[in-house]
């Protein structure tokens, strides 16, 4: 232990230093260096932008989110967190329920999303996160990569939405009407995302372009 004598009859004034990370101190506090020494970055994740683009429909990206992230309250994670519940997927009774089965495996599933990226004629990949790269750039036209973003993201809600239900309260729809809801969530949110746009001379608008299609 050091002498505590000489720093007691010091006549030299006391200064603060500010360490962060372990590096060398500095007198002068820097509001940046502390926040990023509490919350350092993470690494960039890939989907990012077709989780948080812009246009989307808020509580479907954040849904969209949390299945990216693997987070999705399904059979599997309950079983494993030692919970005694079926393992067997609500929506088709006919496989284990996962992530990647009930996005899009399931037969219910693959019913309302192939609907629309047959219409789409668009093939996109069969595992979930292969689909979420594929997402990046799905399509040349911009408003049908942007209406490509926002179906991807209500069918994911819709379709939690559905097996969430039909777990609850034992209220069973079938893709028919989980169809023909996305179709009126979309294109109800198209609308005012067409009236902002500045459209060239003959260029369509994204809710034009959603006319055509379906």
């Amino acid at each position: 232990m050091p002498d505590a004598q000489p720093i007691l009859s010091s006549e030299v004034d006391d200064t603060y230093v500010w360490v962060t990370n372990g590096q060398n101190g500095s007198e002068t506090f820097s509001t940046s260096e502390t926040w990023r020494t509490l919350f350092p970055s993470t690494v960039e994740v890939f989907w990012h932008e077709v989780v948080w683009f812009s246009g989307r429909i808020p509580k479907h990206a954040f849904l969209s989110w949390v299945a990216a992230r693997d987070r999705m309250v399904t059979r599997d994670k309950l079983i494993s967190w030692g919970l005694a519940v079926p393992a067997t997927c609500v929506l088709c009774v006919g496989h284990n329920e996962n992530r990647q089965h009930l996005f899009f495996n399931c037969d219910f599933s693959k019913q309302v999303w192939s609907f629309f990226t047959s219409r789409l004629q668009l093939v996109p990949p069969i595992l979930f996160e292969d689909g979420l790269r594929w997402l990046k750039n799905p399509a040349r036209e911009k408003n049908v990569k942007l209406i490509v973003r926002l179906l991807h993201q209500a069918c994911l809600y819709l379709i939690w939405k559905e097996r969430n239900s039909r777990v609850h309260t034992a209220v069973a729809r079938p893709p028919e009407a989980i169809i023909a809801e996305i179709k009126q969530i979309i294109r109800l949110r198209l609308d005012p995302l067409a009236r902002a746009q500045t459209l060239a001379h003959g260029e369509d608008s994204v809710l034009a372009v959603w006319f055509s299609i379906f």
